[in-house]
């Protein structure tokens, strides 16, 4: 079961542990096995979950809690795993390590997990997969003519415009 309602910030660093309690990171930064987290009712979008708010509400702040180093290895761990999945994976992968570079960069991350390794993952991934992102019209690529590879371009150069780091 999915939670649809818009959960308090205890409920999501609950929801945050328990995810990393039962190795299950992955499906909690794709909003997947009853993790999805939903934002402002407000402000729609057509995203699987809210990616700055179980980065910043969920997993920093258990960090934040617990210093537990084990955190910064599983969230890498799950970007990894999910840079080597689907199409939809990989975007989620993009999304999260867009928001961990743009929070740190701003001294808003408790952590930096983002290497040069893992940017060279995702950017080989990203072109070897450029086809299929065209071709995925789910989420934000749904109204997209190049389906999430069109969404992902747009981020990279608001990114690169306001930070000057681009990972494509």
């Amino acid at each position: 079961m999915d939670i649809k309602a818009r959960v308090s910030n205890e409920e999501l660093i609950a929801l945050t542990k328990r995810a990393f309690d039962n190795d299950e990171v992955a499906e909690f930064l794709c909003g997947e096995k009853g993790y999805a987290v939903h934002g402002n009712p407000d402000i729609p979008a057509n995203i699987p979950t809210d990616f700055g708010r179980i980065v910043e509400g969920g997993i920093y702040k258990l960090y934040d809690r617990t210093k537990d180093p084990a955190i910064i290895s599983k969230t890498k761990s799950a970007v990894l795993q999910l840079i080597d999945g689907t199409p939809v994976n990989l975007w989620v992968a993009f999304m999260i390590i867009r928001r961990q570079l743009s929070k740190y960069d701003k001294g808003h991350a408790p952590f930096n997990m983002v290497d040069n390794d893992i940017l060279s993952s995702l950017k080989n991934a990203l072109y070897a997969n450029e086809t299929k992102l065209r071709e995925c019209k789910l989420f934000l690529g749904a109204n997209c003519e190049n389906g999430l590879w069109q969404d992902i371009n747009r981020i990279d150069q608001n990114y690169k415009e306001d930070m000057g780091i681009s990972v494509l």
